[in-house]
């Protein structure tokens, strides 16, 4: 289980890298400039808020999944909602009160528990039923 959780939580740490990408390739073709420049200055600005999808992840998403884990209730709207309500609050508190960068993070800590999910379900798909 530890095992699993843990490559859940890797897999869920390249949500800054694919918003990164995503966002950059999305203003390097819709604005003037060098869109070279454009798109790697969104994706290490991604990547720079990465600490708010850690801190999302440790505060309030493995615990209420555990929670839910261990009450056999495991709701998947629920982890998802969790990723967002801690990127909105982390986001807010550390580092965008208002504007785009705050939506871009919470967005982003969403995607991240929606990664974790996804880990967390091919590492049953993958596991034989006598483990």
């Amino acid at each position: 289980m530890k095992h699993r959780l843990a490559k859940s939580v890797g897999l869920s740490l390249l949500s800054p890298v694919i918003v990164g990408c995503i966002l950059g390739l999305y203003y390097a073709f819709t604005l003037d400039g060098n869109g070279l420049s454009i798109f790697f200055n969104l994706l290490v600005s991604a990547i720079a808020n990465a600490h708010i999808v850690g801190l999302t992840m440790a505060a309030f998403v493995v615990p209420g999944y555990l929670l839910m884990h261990k009450y056999a209730k495991v709701n998947y709207s629920g982890v998802l909602t969790l990723g967002l309500l801690g990127g909105a609050i982390f986001s807010y508190l550390l580092s965008a009160t208002t504007g785009m960068a705050f939506v871009i993070n919470a967005v982003m800590s969403a995607l991240a528990a929606g990664l974790f999910l996804f880990g967390l379900r091919q590492g049953l798909a993958t596991q034989s039923p006598h483990q």
